[in-house]
């Protein structure tokens, strides 16, 4: 089969059992457990009728919109890390088509603006930070210092950011709107499946991959 490298536009070639067997391995080594039933449809009904409560936050006209008409599970596919030992892989899940895509979505900008988040640190992309390392001024004793998180996501607990989560929005909102958030919040992080080659799988703890409110939640999580 042929399979894309995670880092170039590099093409692998590689036999269809190898590429399956690295996966295998990505979904032992971080707890994944199969799912003997697709709980996409329950999913599909729970997020609508949460919605139903969330007119503080939500206009009841976008609740249609925000409705997936026909969701699927989440897929999961693989880039292949050509730069590292034994080429692991990167999972890249594609969640578009989720029952909570849309929501995670909306639910996301939502959320940033509510926790009131320390952006002094972010940045936008990479060529921002090359701008700015060109201002800084680095004396002898200094270093520069890069880190990476192994399998960010998975390694994420789902009750602990909701606690956190709930603590942060109580101090800046209202309890009503609060409550309004973390509602749908739950709901989008505990739907962490996806599909591979026709198995569900789910992880015993952290956030869904390819899911837009992900990055934001991972955010808050590592900075408190």
């Amino acid at each position: 089969m042929i399979a894309k490298a995670e880092k170039g536009k590099t093409a692998v070639i590689i036999y269809t059992q190898d590429y399956n067997d690295k996966v295998h391995t990505f979904l032992s080594d971080n707890n994944f457990c199969t799912v003997p039933r697709d709980p996409t449809n329950h999913d599909h009904r729970t997020i609508q009728k949460t919605l139903q409560h969330c007119d503080k936050i939500i206009d009841k006209k976008e609740i249609k919109f925000l409705n997936k008409k026909t969701p699927t599970p989440p897929t999961l596919n693989a880039l292949l890390k050509l730069h590292k030992p034994n080429t692991p892989i990167r999972p890249v899940v594609n969640n578009k088509n989720a029952p909570t895509h849309k929501t995670a979505r909306r639910l996301n900008t939502i959320l940033y603006n509510h926790l009131q988040l320390d952006k002094r640190y972010n940045i936008i992309n990479s060529n921002t930070l090359a701008n700015e390392l060109v201002n800084i001024k680095i004396n002898s004793p200094h270093r520069l210092l890069t880190l990476d998180v192994k399998d960010l996501y998975v390694n994420i607990p789902i009750q602990e950011t909701l606690n956190l989560t709930r603590t942060q929005l109580n101090a800046h909102n209202d309890k009503q709107t609060a409550h309004q958030i973390m509602t749908p919040l739950n709901t989008i992080l505990r739907q962490n499946y996806f599909s591979f080659l026709g198995q569900i799988y789910q992880p015993d703890k952290g956030v869904a991959m390819g899911s837009p409110i992900s990055g934001t939640t991972a955010e808050y999580f590592y900075k408190t």
